[in-house]
């Protein structure tokens, strides 16, 4: 599925992927850095292109999110042996907190797109999509040894593919894993080779190449001025502060598994279970570009020594799940969750890869829970979106303002979304009783828009909506289920919430209309 904006991208600078080499793409990024047009088409300005660079980005790390999230889910069950399951659940909290990390470069690039004065974006293209800039098809799926091998290669370094040429992150990792390194290099690389759609061939662009030109446009003078960047949008942007929710905490079991940290050197951690946000609000240039470097350097290589990068932590989760789960193995750490689970009943009318890359859930019960989820996902997005409208100072006489309280809300539907998904991945994806049991999945199908409304009470208003939606596919479920006593008091603890909510929203669009009705 092309993406709206690859027609623009027709004299971005490609490599060749056909030997696994990032040789190719090595060379690609430094003729890129001397090109004085860097791929800009005649009818974009510096800013213009830049702004759709970084939307492109901001889509990528969305979709990445989304499907480590997936995995994430997809991991447990009966089928696990017990003395696995320990391993198996810190695979779990690692990818969630990957995830989390992908959130924040996410919020990120939306506060870089803020001071730039672009309107921000949280959209991703619905699966399955293929895009320029991303090595594979977007899909949700299980995780298994052929997936697991997508994410190392995804956020592996440049020189990573190459015998030899380790380097950044990979170097960090070839001094863990000593001899171990090049066997699971050529294990992955081989993997790859062998699925049904490998790396991209000829002509690929690069999330790499991608940064690289977004940095050197962003660090030349000529091409944008100190007037393109707004310093007063700081006030609007997102904060780690608001969004950390101690992320960088361990706590629990995980803090009790002090032998999941052992054989780093200096203490690094092998395989960290809590995330490491990385969310910078931004005034100048050099915040901007500081940011950025950020959010590259902890996908590939890390920036302290006791962080590991994404592309270390997927190694070692590869090197761990290839030892007690090898090919063939019978048992499997994941469920066999469906490959893009999806509610839409003319799925069959589809042709392409929508029809032939996408399973549709149709069991009834199944699939309320799952237009459940996709409610909750629209509501986290739709507040996330909203909270870049809002100053996010603090009333000292009121307590916290609106900005804190949206973010609030926007946490409750992340626990939404993972309780919905723990049931999700129990409940039965066929309607039909007499074909094998199969688990169903969380499908994060995008809303059919993302656009906020232009006056503030048609914004709570529209939350207000949603949450009535809820409610009718609550009592739905209710009525027509058979729910466990957990479901049953999951539900009813999600209505009390909501209930609460919807007297806030309530206040709020009360206010809302009473100031614009007096409005000049």
């Amino acid at each position: 599925m092309p993406s709206a904006m690859s027609k623009h991208l027709a004299n971005f600078p490609t490599a060749s992927f056909a030997t696994f080499s990032n040789s190719a793409l090595a060379e690609a990024l430094t003729a890129a850095q001397s090109d004085p047009n860097l791929g800009k088409p005649d009818d974009f300005t510096w800013r213009d292109y830049l702004l759709m660079l970084l939307r492109i980005d901001a889509g990528i790390e969305h979709a990445l999110m989304v499907q480590y999230l997936y995995a994430a889910y997809s991991l447990g069950g009966e089928q696990v042996p017990p003395d696995i399951r320990p391993m198996v659940r810190r695979w779990q909290q690692t990818l969630l907190s990957i995830a989390k990390e992908e959130m924040g470069h996410l919020i990120t690039v939306q506060n870089v797109i803020t001071c730039l004065g672009g309107a921000i974006s949280l959209e991703r293209e619905d699966y399955p999509w293929d895009h320029d800039f991303y090595p594979f098809p977007f899909e949700l799926e299980p995780l298994t040894l052929d997936s697991l091998a997508k994410y190392v290669y995804t956020e592996a370094p440049i020189g990573w593919g190459e015998q030899g040429r380790l380097s950044g992150a990979a170097e960090q990792v070839h001094t863990v894993l000593q001899e171990r390194h090049e066997g699971l290099r050529q294990s992955i690389l081989s993997r790859l080779q062998a699925q049904p759609v490998p790396p991209k061939p000829d002509g690929v662009k690069s999330v790499a190449a991608l940064f690289k030109v977004i940095l050197g446009i962003l660090q030349d003078p000529d091409r944008l001025s100190e007037d393109d960047f707004n310093a007063a949008s700081y006030a609007w942007q997102a904060s780690w502060d608001a969004w950390s929710c101690n992320h960088g905490q361990r706590s629990g079991e995980e803090a009790a598994d002090e032998n999941q940290f052992q054989g780093m050197p200096g203490g690094a951690r092998t395989c960290p279970t809590t995330a490491d946000l990385i969310i910078v609000p931004v005034a100048t240039r050099d915040d901007v570009i500081d940011a950025l470097q950020q959010v590259a350097e902890q996908g590939e290589s890390p920036h302290s020594e006791q962080e590991q990068s994404h592309f270390a932590r997927f190694l070692h989760i590869y090197d761990e799940f290839s030892t007690h789960f090898p090919s063939g193995c019978e048992t499997q750490p994941a469920r066999e969750l469906p490959i893009n689970p999806t509610t839409f009943a003319n799925l069959h009318q589809s042709d392409g890869d929508m029809a032939r890359r996408s399973t549709r859930i149709t069991h009834p019960e199944s699939v309320k829970w799952a237009q459940l989820f996709d409610l909750r996902y629209r509501l986290l997005l739709t507040f996330l979106a909203h909270s870049f409208r809002l100053a996010r100072a603090v009333n000292p006489n009121k307590g916290a303002g609106t900005y804190q309280a949206v973010v609030h809300r926007a946490f409750g539907e992340m626990y939404n979304l993972k309780a919905i998904s723990e049931i999700l991945v129990r409940q039965p994806l066929d309607a039909d009783p007499d074909l094998p049991f199969r688990p169903a999945g969380p499908p994060f199908q995008m809303p059919y828009t993302l656009e906020l409304p232009e006056t503030s009470s048609s914004c709570w208003l529209q939350y207000l909506e949603m949450l009535k939606a809820c409610a009718n596919l609550r009592a739905t479920l209710e009525q027509n289920g058979d729910l466990s006593p957990r479901e049953t008091e999951y539900l009813q603890t999600q209505a009390n919430a909501d209930r609460a909510c919807a007297d806030w929203l309530n206040t709020q669009l009360e206010a809302a209309r009473v100031s614009e009705e007096v409005a000049p």
